[in-house]
């Protein structure tokens, strides 16, 4: 059983990514940590767990959630096989271990397997319909399905059945039903305000809302989120250039140029320490450059405010 890769093996990434990509690679970051189960080890670890269990399994063959144990060892070790052999074994020496389904579940899943993956969760939330983390790894199938609408449903059932919802689970909701179509925004920007009243105004909640409302070209509401999250920073340069974009997108030209400026005046404010960082170095150039191809085509009085 083999997982899907690039055929290098590797993953490229670009030699240089802007400031805005940089937030987004950050998103992207803390929904992949919190997609990892609790108490991922390194390979060398994990080495050692399985070997620990191995030998109490040696003791106590016939022992069910030893077997589990180590399936579980052993899928997070990406060794998908040796996995679904002991998940195999255990659901053998106790069939009434449900839990094993939702391990084959999961294995199924990371494995890039979905049919025979939805196939082994629906049987185990069959028995447990509100277990919260069945219901997470059947939308994620379901997404890798291309079923987002039902992906959304079970999304929603798994927030509906956790007392304090993860905010990673209000964007996947909302990333799904994006992905069903312009006719699902709003139920996926409704979605993420949901975690808001919930959770509070997170950035991490925030800013794929405003990537949704720029997709439906509502750019004041855009602006309006961007203004939330604006407020809880002490630095300002970041969201400051952000509203530059926002505002260029939706033709406000001259905005953005005020935007860029003033971006530029909270760069030059910064202690010198701060000031030479990378991406405040990166950041500067950028809004510089645009600011110049943007005062090219600007009146006089507009290009000669930045001197």
């Amino acid at each position: 059983m083999r997982a899907h890769q690039p055929a290098n093996g590797t993953y490229d990434c670009p030699a240089f990514i802007s400031p805005m990509k940089t937030i987004r690679w950050i998103l992207l970051s803390i929904i992949t940590c919190c997609l990892l189960p609790a108490g991922v080890w390194a390979h060398g670890e994990l080495d050692e767990q399985i070997a620990a269990v191995t030998k109490r399994i040696e003791k106590d063959p016939r022992n069910a959630a030893l077997h589990l144990k180590r399936g579980q060892l052993h899928r997070m070790h990406r060794e998908w096989d040796a996995a679904m052999a002991d998940l195999d074994q255990a659901s053998m020496l106790d069939p009434d271990l449900s839990v094993t389904d939702l391990a084959r579940g999961r294995t199924l899943l990371e494995a890039n397997w979905p049919i025979f993956a939805k196939l082994t969760l629906d049987r185990f939330l069959a028995k447990q319909p509100t277990h919260s983390d069945g219901l997470v790894t059947r939308a994620r199938v379901l997404v890798k399905l291309k079923q987002p609408v039902a992906a959304a449903e079970d999304f929603a059932r798994a927030i509906a059945n956790r007392s304090e919802p993860e905010p990673y689970l209000f964007i996947e909701r909302a990333q799904a039903l994006a992905s069903a179509g312009d006719d699902r925004l709003e139920g996926a920007l409704r979605g993420l305000d949901e975690g808001v009243k919930k959770l509070g105004p997170l950035v991490t909640l925030q800013l794929p809302a405003i990537e949704l409302e720029l997709k439906g070209k509502r750019y004041e509401a855009a602006l309006a989120r961007l203004e939330t999250i604006a407020a809880q920073s002490p630095r300002q340069e970041t969201w400051l250039t952000r509203r530059a974009e926002i505002l260029a997108q939706a033709g406000r030209l001259t905005e953005a140029r005020a935007a860029r400026i003033a971006a530029l005046a909270a760069i030059d404010s910064l202690p010198p320490s701060r000031r030479q960082d990378k991406t405040t170095l990166e950041l500067e150039a950028r809004l510089r450059t645009e600011f110049f191809h943007g005062s090219n085509h600007s009146s006089p009085e507009v290009s000669q405010s930045q001197k």
